[in-house]
C-alpha cells in the first residue's frame, strides 16, 4: 500500500431510512478522507434510494448502485465487484462508525505490517442507546497478533465473531481469491469469514471500540426457522470446508469443533421450536443428530475426548428429542440430567404448564359458549311457540 490507500467502504441498503443518514454522515466524517464509498441500493421500496442519490450528489467520494433486491450477500457482491479501493471495509446499515475508525485501522496495518485489522464494537438500541452486551470478541484488553490459524482457531470457538463489519482487509484478500458470498442464504458472515482471515499473512486485533451494532427487532436472529437452522448447518459446513481444505492441520480440531457447534445448534432448535409453538420436524433433527453421530466418531478415530460440556449436551439431546414429541417434551425430561440444564428443563415445564392451561381454559370456554348457544335458541323456539 501507499501512503495514502485509497480504502472502498461498501454499504448494502435495504428499508433503513430512519438509520440511514447517521450511518452514512459517520462514514462520509471519517478523519481519513481518502475513501470510496460504495452505497449499494438493494432495491429498497422505501425512500433509501433517493437518499443514496441526494448523499452522492453532496459528497463526490460517494457511488450509488441501483439494483433490484437480491438480499445483503447479493448486494455486497455488487459492491465488491466495483471496489478499487487497497482495502475493503463493509458497513450495515443500520449501524454507526465511529470517526477514527478507517484511520485506526490503517495506522494498525503500517505498524505492524497487518494485511487484516480486528477492532471492538458495542451494541446500542434502535434509538441509539448504549445496551450492554457480553460478546466474547470484546473479551481482550491488550493489542493481540496473530496468525491466520490462530485467528481461525480463535473465530470457530467464537472467540472473535463472524462480523465483516468487525474488521477491515486489504483488497487482494478478497480479489486474489475469487471470494463472494453465498447468495440466497442467511448467515452469510460465518460462512465466509474464515476465508478472509484464512488468506490474510498477520491478523492484528485492537482492544479500541470503533463500531457501535445496532440491535432492532424483527432481526434475523428474532426468530428461529427450519430455513435458518439449515443455513446456520450449511454456514458451519461451509467454513469447515474451507478450513480443511486450506489448512489440513486443523482437520482434527474442527471435526471437534463441529460436534460442539451442532449439538449446541441442535439445543437450540429445540429450544426455538417449544418458544415459537412448532414442533420439531423430524427429517431436519434426524439429519442433525446423524451429523452428531458422525463427527463423535471422527472425534474418537482421531484419539480426541469430547468435552464433559458438550458430552452432557449430547447426552441430553439423544433422552428427550423425539420427532413429533415438542408437546411432551417438558414431562419426558428425566431428573438425572446434569445440573447445569436444570433452569432449561424448568423453562420447558412452564411452557408446558402453560399451554396446558390454555389448552383446558380454551375448551371449557368453547364448552360455556356452547352451552349459552343451546339456552338462547332453547328460549327463543319456546317464544316462537
Amino acid at each position: 500500500m501507499g501512503e495514502r490507500p485509497l480504502v472502498s467502504v461498501i454499504v448494502p441498503i435495504y428499508k433503513v431510512e430512519r438509520y440511514l443518514n447517521e450511518c452514512v454522515n459517520g462514514i462520509v466524517n471519517q478523519t481519513y478522507r481518502n475513501l470510496e464509498i460504495i452505497l449499494v441500493d438493494d432495491g429498497s421500496p422505501d425512500a433509501c434510494p433517493r437518499m443514496c442519490d441526494e448523499w452522492a450528489a453532496r459528497d463526490g467520494r460517494i457511488h450509488v448502485i441501483h439494483k433490484s433486491n437480491g438480499g445483503l450477500s447479493d448486494a455486497r457482491n455488487a459492491g465488491l465487484a466495483q471496489a478499487t479501493g487497497d482495502c475493503i471495509y463493509f458497513v450495515d446499515s443500520d449501524d454507526a462508525v465511529e470517526p477514527n475508525l478507517v484511520e485506526r485501522a490503517l495506522e494498525t496495518m503500517r505498524e505492524y505490517e497487518a494485511d487484516l485489522v480486528m477492532f471492538k464494537f458495542d451494541t446500542i438500541s434502535e434509538n441509539g442507546k448504549p445496551l450492554l452486551s457480553d460478546y466474547k470478541h470484546n473479551d481482550f484488553d491488550e493489542i493481540m497478533v496473530l496468525t491466520p490459524q490462530e485467528a481461525i482457531k480463535a473465530q470457530v470457538k467464537a472467540e472473535i465473531d463472524g462480523y465483516f463489519w468487525s474488521f477491515m482487509a486489504t483488497a487482494n484478500i478478497y480479489k486474489d481469491h475469487d471470494f463472494a458470498f453465498p447468495v440466497g442464504r442467511k448467515i452469510e458472515d460465518l460462512a465466509r469469514i474464515c476465508n478472509v482471515i484464512g488468506e490474510a499473512t498477520l491478523i492484528v486485533r485492537i482492544p479500541e471500540v470503533l463500531y457501535h451494532y445496532r440491535l432492532r427487532g424483527g432481526s434475523i436472529m428474532s426468530s428461529w426457522t427450519p430455513q435458518l437452522s439449515r443455513d446456520w448447518s450449511k454456514a458451519a459446513d461451509d467454513r469447515e470446508e474451507y478450513i480443511v481444505s486450506r489448512y489440513p492441520e486443523l482437520k482434527t480440531f474442527m471435526k471437534l469443533q463441529q460436534l460442539t457447534f451442532f449439538a449446541n445448534l441442535d439445543y437450540e432448535t429445540i429450544r426455538q421450536s417449544m418458544g415459537a409453538r412448532l414442533g420439531i420436524d423430524p427429517e431436519e433433527a434426524d439429519r442433525l443428530r446423524r451429523r452428531i453421530e458422525g463427527l463423535e466418531h471422527d472425534v474418537a478415530d482421531a484419539g480426541e475426548e469430547v468435552p464433559e460440556s458438550t458430552r452432557k449436551l449430547i447426552d441430553m439431546l439423544r433422552a428427550v428429542v423425539k420427532p413429533g414429541a415438542a408437546a411432551e417434551l417438558a414431562d419426558d425430561v428425566a431428573d438425572g440430567f446434569a445440573d447445569n440444564f436444570k433452569e432449561m428443563r424448568e423453562e420447558w415445564r412452564r411452557i408446558s404448564a402453560s399451554w396446558r392451561g390454555s389448552i383446558r381454559e380454551a375448551r371449557e370456554a368453547h364448552e360455556d359458549a356452547r352451552e349459552e348457544a343451546r339456552i338462547a335458541r332453547q328460549i327463543k323456539d319456546t317464544a316462537i311457540e
